[in-house]
């Protein structure tokens, strides 16, 4: 698979993805969203600095840390154990396997029998990526499915990885993701992400 992907380096999805650069009446710059949402625009937001094109490369094999995507409440647990013990961790590492990019996700729970709450982890689960102009970017989970019972530190891991079509992948190079939902056994979740241009961001560098 050769891709050549044109990325704004620095700037990757904010400018493009905001819809209005506005002041407010005390004399800040903000910049709005489609969605209603806004952010406060200031010298550290990335500025559009250089335009260049990425080529993904046959056989390309690297991959990134696994780093922190959020840690929040999960509406399931919270009812079970209050919204101190209630909460689950995502990371997630990006990846590209013989050029196709892939994403690997990870999720941390403090208890043994986290397949009571969501069931177990299979082939076919859904995480929809949302962006900060509320559309989604459907990935299915087909890759590295396990789960994982430290029974020592009471202690759950559940794992999966998709692989990403070039669509896919162009878009979430190209949009900011603010959060992402996961389809568990009972109930779809939803969670809202530390860093919204994580995506871009590691698999640019990747590249580089």
């Amino acid at each position: 698979m050769k891709i050549f992907i044109t990325i704004i380096l620095l700037a990757l999805p904010m400018l493009a993805a905001a819809q209005i650069k506005a002041t407010t009446e005390e004399g800040k710059s903000v910049l709005l969203f489609e969605n209603g949402t806004w952010e406060y625009f200031t010298q550290e937001t990335p500025q559009i600095t250089e335009t260049t094109s990425l080529k993904i490369t046959d056989g390309l094999n690297k991959e990134s840390d696994l780093d922190e995507l959020y840690y929040a409440e999960s509406k399931r647990l919270v009812k079970y154990f209050g919204p101190t013990k209630g909460k689950i961790k995502g990371r997630a590492k990006c990846m590209f396997v013989e050029g196709q990019a892939k994403i690997y996700f990870q999720w941390e729970l403090g208890l043994l029998d986290s397949y009571r709450y969501f069931g177990h982890m299979k082939a076919g689960k859904k995480i929809s990526l949302i962006t900060k102009n509320n559309t989604s970017i459907d990935l299915i989970l087909t890759e590295d499915i396990d789960m994982e019972f430290m029974e020592k530190y009471n202690f759950s891991i559940l794992k999966g990885a998709c692989m990403l079509n070039d669509d896919q992948f162009k878009r979430i190079m190209h949009s900011p993701i603010s959060e992402m939902t996961v389809e568990w056994k009972k109930e779809v979740e939803t969670y809202k992400l530390n860093d919204a241009y994580f995506f871009s961001r590691t698999f640019t560098e990747l590249l580089k």
